[in-house]
């Protein structure tokens, strides 16, 4: 009797919360409620400070990747991130008002007077500023506050920054080893040139079946229902509004800013890194006298299809085509961008050799018209309307499947189409079901309705009808995989037996090349590779990498096997090319900037965690 009143009740609960469900979605259904998260130095962080976080950092991620869904949120561990991010804010910003570092009133207004987001024509408007924060649910007084932590912030970690330094000995140090190259002779055992040497028995392959059946198991199989809702079907009913449209342009200016841009055309000098002074001089000299032939002759394209090494755009006479700022390497986006339309720059150096670069013309930087967006905005809108009205049929459908215990008995009173698969896995699973959602539905039991689960095109449902626990199958059902298995991991191992000899008579004294011959082996040679670079013919593996970047004659041989993708390779320095001090100083100045750039955020970083650890951080939920 107690069960039924018990079931009774619950069916009674679910009535009363379907609304909930088709109004707030399930994500409004479960808000955890505990308003403090966590204590720093006794200062709590409420569940709302970590709400808005959390929703800007995800609004943020589906911005930029359209793939982005709950899977992406396990993995990057985002709710234990923006926690940790709170924490490490409170107890900078509590360091910063005990070292006596504010910002004022007066200097927060500038700040917002100069966000673009909030201009129109250049200018600052108030009402824009407004509409603005009311769509990012922010009053005026919770943006400065935070804007003003922001400032603090960056005073704090420019106060602690200012500290690293940089010496230009030790800046050549770290070129030297950021940019010397070696080259290797090697030779590799490859376990498939050992697989005829094995030849196992039947008694082989059932000792190794009995030793490894869990590697041979049959995972968890489970049968599925499943509703599929797609918001494309909702698009053809939906039609933004010009209003809708031109509030969307106003909120969102920021998304319509088109950077400056130029269109150029350059003449190249190929000046080679490793070039000698000599050469520099020379290549300098002939762009010199083209240089005085562009700036007295009108049509620059016939001397760059005269003169340009840089053949493949000699042909367009030099034309670039227009390009932004962060496309081509620095030196020459600053002098391109410096010039006017029509105007020919001096000479201008660059990894590459000198140019001399004619801007053609210049696209200032501006906002798109509604008038050039509007038919993007009304798809936008489209496809948002879509995925809402999509987000309130699946929580309705869950809503109904979890009052009547059947997924399949929702779907066909609320008309939708429901479809059924047979047994699958984690190793194999139907085609019409992204793979980012086998996990969660695995993990599912026997007659439970997953939540509605978010996919690129919609909304995913399904309930578990069947189920089969994982299994050991019999030795014959895996006879042909129990085989291949042995002989791939037997003739693994002798290929490093034969790589382990080899370099333990290497040690004893024996010649490489002999040794080579011995094994039937042929000796070969990267060629020269820097050390973040891949091994020429192996590979890349970051263990081994700085070590072989330590031989040297002295020490020319690793004092173990390197393995690279299931391949033992014994490794001899051959040659080093190391850096000269005329190199370094030709980047040495950006060089030092960027390295210093690098301490500087290690220093930061070295300095927090100290903090943290005096610090008294009290988490009162994990994420």
């Amino acid at each position: 009797m107690r069960k039924h009143a018990k079931s009774w009740l619950i069916k009674v609960v679910f009535s009363v919360i379907i609304v909930v469900f088709i109004f707030w979605g399930v994500g409004s259904f479960r808000a955890r409620r505990a308003s403090i998260l966590a204590y720093v130095n006794g200062e709590p962080i409420y569940h709302k400070q970590f709400a808005s976080a959390y929703e800007q950092v995800v609004s943020s991620y589906r911005a930029r990747f359209k793939e982005f869904n709950q899977d992406w949120i396990k993995r990057l561990n985002l709710k234990k991130t923006v926690l940790n991010s709170l924490i490490e804010r409170t107890l900078i910003i509590q360091t910063a008002n005990k070292m006596g570092l504010w910002v004022s009133e007066d200097e927060i207004r500038e700040v917002i007077k100069h966000y673009p987001t909030f201009q129109k024509n250049g200018q600052f408007d108030p009402g824009l500023y407004q509409a603005v924060l009311q769509k990012h649910r922010y009053t005026p007084a919770q943006f400065e506050k935070n804007l003003m932590g922001d400032l603090i912030l960056s005073q704090l970690r420019n106060t602690v920054q200012g500290l690293a330094h940089v010496s230009e000995q030790e800046a050549y140090e770290a070129y030297n080893w950021l940019k010397q190259r070696i080259n290797l002779e090697f030779v590799a055992f490859r376990p498939k040139d050992f697989k005829k040497k094995i030849v196992p028995t039947k008694s082989d392959l059932k000792t190794y079946f009995e030793a490894h059946k869990r590697d041979h198991s049959m995972p968890k199989q489970i049968k599925i229902t499943y509703v599929n809702i797609n918001k494309r079907k909702f698009t053809p009913k939906i039609e933004p509004t010009n209003e809708e449209v031109e509030e969307y342009y106003r909120l969102n200016q920021q998304d319509f800013y088109q950077p400056k841009t130029v269109r150029a055309r350059h003449i190249l000098f190929r000046v080679p890194p490793d070039a000698s002074p000599q050469r520099i001089q020379d290549a300098r000299k002939k762009a010199m006298e083209v240089l005085e032939k562009a700036k007295g002759m009108k049509d620059f394209s016939k001397l760059a299809k005269k003169y340009s090494e840089d053949k493949a755009n000699a042909v367009k006479g030099g034309d670039l085509g227009w390009f932004g700022r962060g496309t081509l390497v620095k030196p020459f986006e600053d002098a391109a961008f410096s010039l006017k339309k029509g105007q020919i720059s001096d000479l201008v150096r660059t990894k590459f050799g000198f140019h001399i670069i004619k801007v053609e013309d210049v696209k200032e930087a501006y906002i798109k018209p509604l008038s050039e967006v509007k038919t993007k905005i009304a798809y936008e809108l489209k496809q948002q309307k879509a995925r809402d009205m999509a987000e309130r049929l699946a929580n309705r459908l869950y809503a109904q499947a979890t009052l009547d215990n059947s997924l399949r008995k929702a779907a066909n009173k609320l008309k939708v189409s429901v479809e059924e698969t047979d047994f699958f896995s984690n190793k194999r699973y139907p085609k019409g079901i992204h793979y980012s959602l086998i996990s969660k539905l695995l993990s599912l039991k026997k007659g439970e309705i997953s939540a509605p689960l978010n996919t690129k095109d919609g909304y995913f449902l399904a309930q578990v009808i069947e189920e089969k626990s994982p299994s050991i199958p019999s030795f014959l059902e895996v006879k042909k995989k129990v085989k291949e298995d042995y002989i791939k991991e037997k003739s693994k191992e002798l290929a490093k037996e034969s790589a382990e000899s080899f370099i333990n008579k290497l040690k004893e004294g024996e010649e490489f090349s002999e040794l080579a011959k011995a094994h039937k082996l042929i000796p070969q040679e990267t060629g020269f590779f820097g050390i973040n670079q891949n091994i020429p013919n192996i590979g890349y593996e970051p263990t081994i990498q700085r070590a072989i970047f330590s031989l040297g004659p002295s020490r020319p041989y690793l004092d173990k096997v390197a393995e690279f993708d299931g391949t033992f390779y014994i490794l001899k320095f051959k040659a080093r090319e190391d850096i000269t001090k005329e190199e370094f100083e030709k980047e040495k100045e950006t060089f030092i900037k960027e390295l210093l750039s690098v301490r500087q955020a290690n220093f930061f970083n070295i300095w927090l965690e100290e903090l943290k650890k005096q610090a008294d951080i009290k988490i009162k939920q994990e994420m």
